[in-house]
């Protein structure tokens, strides 16, 4: 049984200036988790970023048109009249699976009260995020380009 390693490119496009908003969403979001979990309100924090999880679940597994970020993000790309730059789908794709691990494990910290690890991951996600925004730099696309491409390894 051979296992497959590659990263392949998608072949699909999705477009980068929505990406970029909604990665200033997650930053927002990311910055208010932060500041409830400063102002002792867990619970609240806690919601929101089980929310916030399940949102990149969605552009994880799903077609983005179900994640309500996704669509806040083509609505703004809208309004704003920003003209669309294609990119591949499949570094977002990987982008937003981390985006589900920082947002899980910060709430499965914070449901078990461990609010000084959550702070981190989400102070994390908050600078991947800013650096998306802000800068087009989008730290789990650049991890994704040096996965290995077409490689196989043989199980024994």
């Amino acid at each position: 049984m051979t296992i497959d390693l590659s990263c392949p490119i998608s072949g699909n496009q999705r477009d980068n200036n929505t990406a970029r908003l909604v990665a200033a969403q997650v930053l927002v979001l990311a910055l208010v988790l932060v500041t409830l979990l400063f102002l002792g309100n867990a619970t609240a924090a806690l919601i929101i970023d089980a929310l916030l999880a399940l949102d990149f679940i969605i552009r994880a597994f799903a077609p983005p048109r179900y994640s309500p970020l996704a669509t806040a993000g083509r609505v703004l790309s809208s309004l704003f009249r920003l003209k669309k730059v294609p990119v591949d789908s499949g570094p977002k794709i990987f982008a937003a699976r981390i985006g589900v691990g920082f947002t899980a494990a910060s709430a499965i910290l914070l449901a078990f009260s461990m609010t000084l690890p959550a702070v981190i991951l989400l102070g994390a996600l908050a600078l991947c995020a800013f650096l998306e925004s802000l800068f087009g730099f989008c730290l789990g696309c650049w991890v994704y380009s040096l996965l290995p491409r077409g490689k196989k390894v043989r199980n024994p």
